[in-house]
């Protein structure tokens, strides 16, 4: 079985070396496409939210709001009292900075391989002001906001899915940390958001090479090409969401699930972050199943009942 993957591996990789010298138009013109995409809809919404983010974390600003509202979460989803402070630093990070950030507080000791496991499903967050951007394309503030508001919210009914057992941890407390001067974190963050950005660029060029060439070899009407692109990695699909002529209703039910989702880019970091800890990419996958079915239910519901 091995000796097959191998040979199927070698198969796949000369042919793809084929087609991009066969059709090297294509490869020049998703490089051009995929920064241009980035410099104009990923880079100056994510930029100044990567520093905030790092910022808030590592300034500890949050660390009394934690200890306050840990007994809550901790009842509510049968987590550690840490675990509440991973969760507000993934909603601040986002994605796939929440693994980082799950696996650095496990291998602290910080948080319990149980806690890891279930917020590694729950703690999904596609950074707001990128969504705001990349999906006032295609929709209204009110349609685009509602659409945010319900990605969000899932991710907190999908938490209620992994609380079957109490956490073997959960008599630990946050403590308290110094608060560092802004000033001195400020480089180290624009560091860190620019290195950040890169991988994106990196990532979205990479899936935009493949979904082109896919879509050279297998010619896809306008919808396929959403689905398909939404598969691989969301930017570039929301980003051509807007050329779908149909029911607006339906347009906002695919863009929700391609978000939930997240494409394969996502899923691809998030298994490379987490591959050499006891944390299961299977409880991520099965995280974002239920965000799909979750928020496209509430959304529907949520929009029958505003035009009921």
């Amino acid at each position: 079985m091995n000796k097959v993957k191998k040979i199927f591996t070698i198969i796949l990789l000369f042919s793809f070396i084929y087609l991009l010298f066969k059709y090297n138009f294509i490869l020049q013109k998703s490089v051009n496409d995929a920064v241009i995409l980035w410099l104009n809809k990923v880079f100056p919404s994510l930029f100044i939210m990567f520093i905030i983010n790092d910022l808030i974390i590592n300034s500890h600003i949050l660390d009394n709001l934690c200890n306050l509202i840990s007994p809550i979460f901790n009842k509510i989803y049968h987590v550690s009292g840490t675990s509440l402070e991973c969760f507000i630093l993934c909603l601040f990070s986002g994605t796939p900075s929440s693994a980082y950030i799950i696996k650095e507080m496990l291998n602290n000791n910080s948080i319990s391989e149980e806690d890891a496991n279930k917020l590694i499903s729950f703690t999904f967050f596609s950074n707001p002001l990128f969504l705001y951007n990349i999906l006032s394309i295609s929709f209204n503030k009110f349609i685009t906001l509602k659409i945010i508001v319900v990605h969000y919210i899932t991710n907190l009914l999908i938490g209620l899915f992994y609380r079957q057992n109490k956490s073997n941890n959960s008599n630990i407390t946050i403590k308290t940390k110094e608060n560092i001067n802004f000033i001195k974190l400020t480089p180290n963050a624009i560091s860190k958001s620019f290195n950040t950005l890169l991988m994106i660029l990196g990532t979205i060029t990479f899936y935009m090479i493949i979904s082109n060439y896919l879509l050279k070899i297998i010619p896809l009407n306008i919808m396929g090409e959403v689905i398909l692109r939404g598969i691989l990695e969301i930017t570039q699909s929301l980003n051509i969401l807007s050329n779908l002529n149909i029911l607006s209703i339906i347009k906002e039910i695919i863009a929700l699930s391609i978000i939930s989702f997240g494409g394969l880019s996502i899923h691809t970091q998030i298994l490379n972050i987490i591959s050499d800890t006891k944390v299961k990419y299977h409880n991520f996958l099965i995280g974002r199943i239920l965000h799909v079915l979750i928020s496209t239910t509430i959304y529907i519901f949520i929009t029958i009942t505003i035009y009921s």
